[in-house]
């Protein structure tokens, strides 16, 4: 006879994926008193999990009646990220250099999207972003994309122009932005998740990449350093750090004689696409991470444990 009630996505009856996730979640909850039965709504409530079905239906990740700023947001990873908070109810601003790209992204992601140009190398333009982002309403969510790698080449050959461009947008830009964010969110109390896209590179140093690798091993520890700092202030602050992506920089460079060497360094065997990061940044930009902060969330394919 077919089990009775509640039946969620999937087809399983609700009472049996409660009994699931009780399971899973045993080594915290702990056992059912002898001769009696754990409730599992109490049980997940010392979680942090207001109702099983929250973990079944999705809810936790639901991102319905926030505000996002994503730099760097007119393509690949920060395009990627921008549309499945779209897609979780989220309003997005994504900024980017280019009018052109900028204006096809926003209007491809619909509605609920806005596109706002930003040089993320200028202070003051981070600035006036982050006003004119607020005035549409509170940021909720940061994502910090917006980076740049724009050479392949030995620490020798860099010039003084390229490690200021590199330093300028990649580490500078993202410190301004969340300070800027912050401000605005202490001035009335609020919080918010701040995300930081960093690299394997801040982990396990890219050859002929120099520069950028050192920036994103400082984005590493400014997260953890802004983490801790603000952490009594409601506002979050984690990192993900992905090995390699398929860009157009990736891909030329994966053409290069470099390239077959640099695809058996990863154990999965396979560039990651931007869509393999996204899931990574809608835990940190919704309440399923609510206690996590500080956190690097790596997603390289094993690359960093070669």
């Amino acid at each position: 006879m077919a089990s009775r009630g509640i039946v969620t996505r999937g087809g399983q009856p609700a009472e049996d994926r409660r009994g699931l996730l009780l399971w899973v979640f045993r080594p915290i909850v702990g056992n059912a008193p002898r001769g009696g039965r754990l409730d599992s709504e109490q049980a997940l409530r010392r979680t942090g999990v207001s109702s099983t079905l929250d973990i079944v239906n999705g809810d936790l990740f639901s991102l319905a009646g926030k505000t996002a700023v994503v730099t760097g947001g007119s393509r690949g990873i920060g395009y990627a990220i921008a549309k499945a908070f779209v897609g979780a109810g989220a309003r997005v601003i994504i900024t980017a250099r280019g009018e052109e790209a900028l204006k096809t992204a926003a209007a491809a992601l619909g509605p609920n999207a806005l596109g706002k140009q930003c040089d993320n190398a200028d202070v003051a333009a981070i600035g006036r972003l982050m006003e004119e982002a607020w005035q549409l309403g509170p940021v909720d969510i940061l994502v910090n994309n917006a980076g740049i790698s724009p050479y392949y080449k030995r620490a020798e050959q860099v010039s003084v122009e390229e490690w200021d461009e590199v330093v300028d947008v990649n580490l500078r830009g993202l410190y301004f932005s969340c300070v800027e964010l912050a401000r605005r969110l202490f001035a009335c109390g609020r919080g918010a998740s701040i995300i930081n896209i960093s690299s394997v590179g801040g982990i396990a140093p890219l050859e002929r990449l120099g520069v950028y690798s050192a920036t994103k091993a400082a984005i590493h520890q400014l997260t953890r350093a802004l983490a801790l700092e603000w952490a009594g202030r409601g506002v979050r602050v984690n990192a993900v750090a992905p090995g390699w992506v398929e860009t157009d920089f990736t891909n030329d460079l994966f053409a290069s004689r470099h390239g077959e060497r640099l695809l058996a360094e990863i154990p999965m065997g396979r560039l990651a696409t931007p869509h393999d990061v996204v899931g990574a940044a809608l835990y940190l930009a919704s309440d399923a991470s609510a206690y996590a902060t500080g956190s690097i969330v790596v997603v390289d394919g094993g690359r960093s444990l070669r």
